[in-house]
C-alpha cells in the first residue's frame, strides 16, 4: 500500500496488467497468461457449467453485503473473473458468480496504454514483481472504476477487445455464460478505425460508457446501449486534460463520466475529489462530463491527505500519502468536513482535518470501504509482509476487529479488490 499521488492508482489508494485473456495464436489475442492466483476453488473453477458460463449462488442481495472481485489468467486456458459476497455480521460468503472471458478480450496494455479496468483487477494473475513491504498488487486497484466494470447485480461484465491488424479496439460486454456481445460493431463503409475503450457500464446496466480518439486525436466521452442498435450517444468531446493517467469514472444524477487520476464521486453524486489542473488535489463541483472542473475547486490544504472515498456528502475519508519530516498522521485514517474549505484567497484557511481513526502504531493502512450507514470503516493493514482485512468503528480510537473468517480473509485483505458496502 504505497500512498501516493494517485488516489489508490497512482498512489496506493483505497480501493484498482491485460494479457489477452485467453490461448494465445489468434491474432487478436496476444500473449498467453502467465500462471496467476487461483480462484476461489479447486480443479475447475467452482460454479461453472460445462458451456463455461456460471451456476450456483449468484444472487448479489441489495443490502448488508461486503462485495470483492478476482481475477485469474492461466496459460492453458481462457482468463476467469470472480465475484464473491461476504455478509458482514458474520463474515461468510453468501453469494458468488464467475466470467469466463473470450479470447478477443483485452487484460493487457496496449502501446504501454491501459485500455480497460480489466488490467487492475487482473493484476495478481499477470507477471510482476512482489510490491515493497509485502503489499497487495491489488491496493493499487482503483475501486469504484473495477466496480463499473459490472452492472448492479453481476450478470454482465463490460469489455474491451483489440484487433492487431487492424488496431480497430471495440467495447461490449460478457455475460454469465461467457458470451461476448459486441457494441461498436463493424460499421459501414469507408469509415475511421474505432478506438473506443475504458467500457464501464452505467448504473442500471442500460448503457456501456467508453471514451476513445476521433481522426483529429480529440478525445470524447461516449455511450452504447445494450439494447437497441446500439447507437453511439455522445457525452462530451475536446482537448485530453492536462493531468496524466486520466481514468474515466461515472456518477451524478443524471450520469456524468469524469476524466481524472483518480474521480472519487460524493455519494450524492454533485462532488468529486481528485487532482485538479491548477489546483492540485481539491473537491470540486459535478456539473459535466468531462475533464474536472477547475471553477470553484477547493484545494485540500491537509497535503497529507490521499482522497480515499466519502463518508457521506460532507465528509471526505483520507489515507495518508508521503509527506514531510513532521507527519500528523502517519499510517492513519482520518476525515476532512468539507464544508470547512476555504478558496485559496480566503483568510480563513483551515484544514478541515478530523482526528485520526485508528490508535497510533507503525502499521501502513489503506482504506477500501465504508458500510452504508456511514458507521463502520473496511480496511487493509500492513505489519511487515503481512496484510490483513480489519473493520472498525468510524469514531476515533475505536479499537480495529480483525476479519479471520478464511474466504473473507483471502478476499478482502490482500488478493482481490474490494467493489462496494452495499
Amino acid at each position: 500500500m504505497q500512498l501516493t499521488q494517485r488516489a489508490l492508482v497512482l498512489a496506493a489508494a483505497a480501493l484498482a496488467l491485460p494479457l489477452l485473456a485467453g490461448c494465445a495464436g489468434s491474432d487478436t489475442t496476444g500473449t498467453a497468461g502467465a500462471a496467476g492466483t487461483v480462484p476461489p476453488s479447486s480443479g475447475a473453477p467452482a460454479g461453472q457449467n460445462a458451456a463455461g458460463g456460471s451456476t450456483g449462488d449468484s444472487t448479489f442481495r441489495g443490502k448488508d453485503l461486503v462485495i470483492s472481485a478476482g481475477c485469474t489468467v492461466p496459460a492453458s486456458r481462457p482468463a476467469t473473473v470472480w465475484v464473491q459476497g461476504f455478509d458482514p455480521s458474520t463474515w461468510k460468503k453468501t453469494a458468488s458468480v464467475e466470467f469466463t472471458l473470450p479470447a478477443q478480450v483485452v487484460i493487457d496494455k496496449r502501446d504501454h496504454e491501459e485500455l480497460s479496468a480489466l488490467y487492475s483487477l487482473c493484476a495478481e494473475s499477470l507477471p510482476h514483481e512482489e510490491p515493497a513491504g509485502g503489499t497487495a498488487t491489488s491496493d493499487a486497484a482503483f475501486g469504484p472504476r473495477v466496480r463499473q466494470l459490472f452492472d448492479r447485480d453481476f450478470t454482465k461484465l463490460a469489455v474491451v477487445t483489440a484487433d492487431d491488424r487492424t488496431g480497430a479496439r471495440h467495447v461490449g460486454y460478457v455475460d454469465r455464460t461467457g458470451k461476448f456481445t459486441d457494441l461498436t460493431g463493424d460499421g459501414k463503409g469507408f469509415a475511421t478505425t474505432p478506438k473506443e475503450q475504458d467500457a464501464l457500464f452505467a448504473p442500471d446496466g442500460g448503457s456501456v460508457w467508453f471514451t476513445h480518439l476521433d481522426a483529429a486525436r480529440q478525445q470524447h466521452i461516449a455511450s452504447r446501449s445494450t439494447s437497441g442498435s446500439h447507437d453511439i450517444t455522445e457525452q462530451w468531446a475536446g482537448e485530453p486534460p492536462g493531468t496524466r493517467d486520466n481514468i474515466l469514472l461515472l456518477g451524478g444524477s443524471p450520469l456524468r463520466g469524469l476524466l481524472g487520476p483518480s474521480p472519487r464521486f460524493s455519494p450524492d453524486g454533485t462532488r468529486v475529489s481528485d487532482f485538479v489542473s491548477a489546483r492540485g488535489l481539491s473537491v470540486t463541483s459535478v456539473t459535466a462530463s468531462g475533464p474536472l472542473a477547475t471553477k470553484g475547486a477547493l484545494p485540500l490544504p491537509d497535503y497529507e491527505c490521499e482522497p480515499s472515498g466519502w463518508v457521506d456528502n460532507h465528509t471526505l475519508l483520507c489515507a495518508h500519502r508521503e509527506s514531510g519530516s513532521t507527519p500528523k498522521h502517519l499510517n492513519n485514517i482520518w476525515t476532512i468536513d468539507v464544508a470547512r474549505l476555504r478558496p485559496e484567497a480566503s483568510s480563513q484557511t483551515t484544514d478541515g482535518a478530523g482526528p485520526d481513526l485508528l490508535p497510533m502504531t507503525d502499521r501502513a493502512n489503506l482504506p477500501v470501504a465504508v458500510s452504508p450507514d456511514g458507521k463502520r470503516l473496511l480496511f487493509r493493514s500492513v505489519q511487515g509482509k503481512v496484510e490483513q482485512p480489519y473493520v472498525s468503528a468510524l469514531t476515533p480510537g475505536a479499537q480495529p476487529q480483525l476479519i479471520s473468517a478464511q474466504d473473507a480473509a483471502t478476499a478482502l485483505g490482500y488478493g482481490n479488490v474490494v467493489l462496494e458496502w452495499r
